[in-house]
């Protein structure tokens, strides 16, 4: 009897492992599910954003040509003098290596005075590295809370005359490229582009129509990095989720196979002891 009892533990050790596993495999699904949904949507949105950034740049290069005399001076190359870098990371987990291929980026350049992290996943990790963070925020989590975010990271930037933004960059299939933008001051090659030759209509004088463009043009560029962060997140989400419910699927196979062949055991040992007992019984060996 302590071997039946031993075998029914066993198998119901094994079915507890089974519906655990099962109802694992149905919270990945669901967040593989989502992670999809976010990815389509922030697919979506980007083509928009491309356009909006497309127009604040040419309104840019019409603002430059109102101005007086010759063009601004694009910057001059070299090492950033007390300039901020901003890495976009990711609020949540199940990223991958995300969150460590942009902090490993941000580590590698030198010049900067201040790292800023967006995205409190990131924020923990850079905490963990022992680097110095100039201020953090939360990550967008959604295609909705893309423009909160971007308007709390230019806010920031009010007081800072050279930025660099960070992130990842969306590629089919849910891979990414880590990317680094220059998004203060305006850039070299903007300043250098010709606008129209008709002068647009405007009621402000160029000095400030160009100084509104050029903050709007900080808003526009940071929204698109953002979005395009919140692309690769869940792209990269999407293939940890794909991963997980194979290696599920493959441990539930096991298990039931296991649970199979203790059943088979049961069936055997029961037949046996059917056996014995008839034996017993009837004195006949």
């Amino acid at each position: 009897m302590a071997l039946d009892g031993t075998r029914m533990e066993q198998l119901a050790h094994l079915k507890e492992r089974i519906a655990s596993l099962q109802d694992l495999g149905g919270l990945i699904r669901a967040l593989r599910a989502l992670s999809a949904s976010h990815v389509q949507e922030a697919q979506s949105a980007l083509t928009g954003i491309r356009n909006y950034v497309e127009t604040i740049e040419d309104a840019v290069v019409q603002g430059v040509d109102l101005l007086p005399g010759p063009k601004p001076p694009a910057p001059s190359g070299g090492e950033p003098t007390a300039a901020v870098l901003i890495a976009v990371c990711s609020e949540h987990g199940f990223v991958g290596a995300l969150n460590e291929r942009l902090l490993d980026e941000a580590a590698g350049r030198r010049g900067y005075a201040g790292l800023a992290v967006i995205g409190r996943r990131g924020a923990m990790l850079a905490e963990e590295r022992h680097l110095d963070l100039a201020w953090t925020f939360p990550m967008a989590t959604d295609v909705p809370g893309v423009l909160r975010a971007a308007r709390h990271a230019a806010q920031s930037l009010a007081h800072v005359t050279q930025a660099t933004i960070l992130y990842a960059t969306y590629r089919p299939g849910g891979n990414y490229e880590i990317v680094a933008k220059d998004i203060l001051p305006l850039a070299p090659d903007l300043l250098a582009r010709t606008g129209r030759k008709s002068p647009p209509l405007h009621h402000l004088r160029p000095a400030q129509l160009l100084e509104r463009l050029a903050d709007e043009y900080l808003f526009a560029e940071i929204t698109h990095a953002i979005m395009q962060s919140l692309a690769s997140e869940n792209g990269a989400r999407l293939r940890v989720m794909e991963s997980a419910d194979r290696n599920i699927d493959k441990k539930l196979h096991g298990l039931r196979r296991d649970e199979h062949a203790q059943r088979q055991e049961a069936i055997t040992a029961e037949l046996l002891d059917v056996v014995v007992g008839v034996e017993a019984i009837t004195g006949r060996p």
